[in-house]
């Protein structure tokens, strides 16, 4: 009786708090002052047209383990085997493969005698705190009803400023392959579309893509100023579907790779939302497809390299794109086709210029370590808050800390398409530090096939991260915060320092490894000076 009235207690207070603390700050999910502790739940209609916050504490209680480790690692170790292709990785050995079955078909045996013998399962109750945005669902409007405007920053007074904005639209709408921006008389008209008021600068154009490459204006985007008059004249009705869910219309640069995929296309993303407040897991994502692709883009890789490069690219879209909406990625033409043709929307954001890891880059991609690149000075509160979104919206508490020290490394295979990344040696390294620090090493020779949920549970419960260069390496920024990435270089080069050396929560180091060998006693020294680094930050954090 008393436990029910302390459980009372707790959600009574954490309803106030919701009251108090989260609902003055629209749009941040916070708790106290830590975006990142509330679990961000898809937004669900509301009786308003404005997007709300709703706030509601839910109680639940959970079985500490629905399923033993083992079978858990079986499962994903033979989804990862099935998954493999003509190269089968040493997990997938029958008698590793064999010795994992043994374990999980031992640990089921166990649980299943434990609950014929009515042994109650371990549970925890948790509480959580929800936010989520209430829009209307599709509904038509009349087009008396619907005015454009517009909130845009970054824009400075220099030529082509267009590439490093970013806007926030009310009202644009689509009609057979333009976007409009709607006007109620002359004065509007001629406020919006006066480029010499705007110093020379038309103020509604934005570049859809990062910046990665060099471009023309194939990727400036301008929506057409037109009149309510002539738009209802233009889409033959007084009527037209309008979406209330925010929308980001944007250009891919790199969805291929995993390291692009969260660097260049959901953290500029999730920059403009967090920027506007308008973070929303019912984002809508809608990608325009450029005559001539961007170089590595998907659509460029489909033209030059065939359609085995473009079932990669549905890959990715298809298992990471649940890192941050709900709803699938689609192509502007596809999406219009889906929804209907008028269209209005209630918000788009768009102006991804200088929202990548890179900004407008410089220096080939952290190729050159003897330049400035000031690109992620300042951005450090935005680039862990991604990281905390990310993982609340796949159910990871981003914000727990591992109970020990462990440690985990990226041994890229020696079949790896990018050989001359290769670093020899590391299955030895493993060895030694569980030996010698007593500690574990998990070594992992691949992600591929590997649930990204996985994947990001481990490196949020490990301290050390030991990796070479790649899209491999990015998954480190679900590392706890005290923790240390040591990134070793078989490569002149020291590839993503410019993001890396900005990350607010870990520490990171730079080893050459030439050829792919590596000082390992200098490695050591790094890895001791990690665990003192993560155990001095968990002390200080917990006391």
């Amino acid at each position: 009786m008393q436990s029910r009235i302390y459980e009372g207690l707790l959600i009574a207070v954490l309803a106030f708090f919701a009251i108090q603390v989260v609902l003055p700050r629209r749009g941040q999910a916070r708790l106290g002052d830590d975006p990142s502790r509330l679990h961000m739940d898809g937004p669900e209609s509301g009786p308003s047209g404005d997007s709300d916050i709703e706030v509601f504490v839910e109680e639940e209680e959970e079985s500490i383990m629905n399923e033993s480790e083992a079978e858990f690692d079986l499962e994903v170790l033979e989804h990862a085997c099935k998954t493999a292709g003509d190269y089968v990785p040493p997990d997938c050995q029958p008698g590793h493969l064999e010795l994992a079955r043994q374990r999980a078909a031992d640990a089921r045996r166990k649980r299943l005698m434990d609950e014929s013998a009515g042994v109650a399962k371990p549970t925890r109750k948790r509480y959580r705190m929800h936010r989520r945005r209430k829009t209307d669902p599709p509904k038509e409007v009349d087009v008396k009803e619907l005015h454009s405007s517009h909130t845009c920053y970054g824009r400075d007074f220099l030529d082509q400023n267009w590439k490093r904005t970013t806007c926030l639209y009310h009202d644009l709408c689509y009609h057979d392959r333009k976007f409009y921006y709607i006007v109620r008389n002359q004065f509007e008209r001629k406020h919006v579309q006066d480029a010499e008021m705007h110093d020379g600068q038309n103020h509604l154009a934005v570049s859809l893509a990062p910046l990665g490459e060099e471009r023309g204006e194939d990727q400036m985007f301008v929506p057409e100023i037109i009149s309510q008059e002539a738009f209802s004249g233009l889409v033959h009705g007084r009527t037209v579907k309008y979406l209330s869910n925010i929308h980001i219309l944007y250009v891919s640069y790199n969805a291929e790779n995993f390291g692009h995929f969260l660097s260049d296309e959901l953290f500029p993303a999730y920059s403009m939302l967090e920027a506007f407040d308008e973070l929303d897991y019912n984002v809508q994502l809608m990608r325009v497809e450029l005559e001539k692709p961007i170089q590595w883009s998907c659509d460029f890789q489909r033209q030059n390299w065939g359609e085995l490069q473009w079932e990669k690219c549905m890959y990715r879209y298809k298992t990471l794109t649940s890192l941050f909406t709900r709803n699938p990625i689609e192509t502007v033409t596809n999406y219009t086709k889906r929804v209907g043709d008028p269209v209005c929307f209630r918000k788009v954001a768009a102006g991804m210029g200088m929202l990548a890891d890179h900004c407008e880059d410089g220096i080939g991609h952290g190729r050159m370590s003897n330049r400035r690149h000031d690109c992620n000075q300042g951005r450090q509160v935005t680039l862990w808050n991604y990281r905390n979104y990310v993982m609340g919206n796949i159910g990871i508490p981003p914000n727990a800390l591992p109970e020990k020290n462990r440690v985990i490394l990226w041994d890229r295979h020696v079949t790896d398409y990018k050989p001359e990344r290769k670093i020899f040696g590391l299955p030895e390294l493993a060895k030694r530090i569980e030996v010698e620090l007593e500690i574990e090493a998990m070594r992992f020779e691949t992600w591929h096939a590997k649930p990204v949920k996985y994947q990001i549970q481990q490196m949020a419960i490990s301290t050390i991260f030991i990796t070479g260069p790649g899209s491999g390496s990015f998954i480190s920024w679900f590392l706890p915060r005290g923790s240390t990435q040591i990134r070793l270089y078989p490569v002149w080069s020291k590839m993503e320092w410019f993001i890396f050396n900005y990350m607010p929560h870990m520490h990171v180091e730079h080893l050459d490894a030439k050829g792919g060998k590596f000082n390992e006693d200098k490695l050591m020294e790094l890895v001791q000076m990690g665990l003192r680094r993560f155990d001095a930050y968990k002390e200080s954090h917990v006391h």
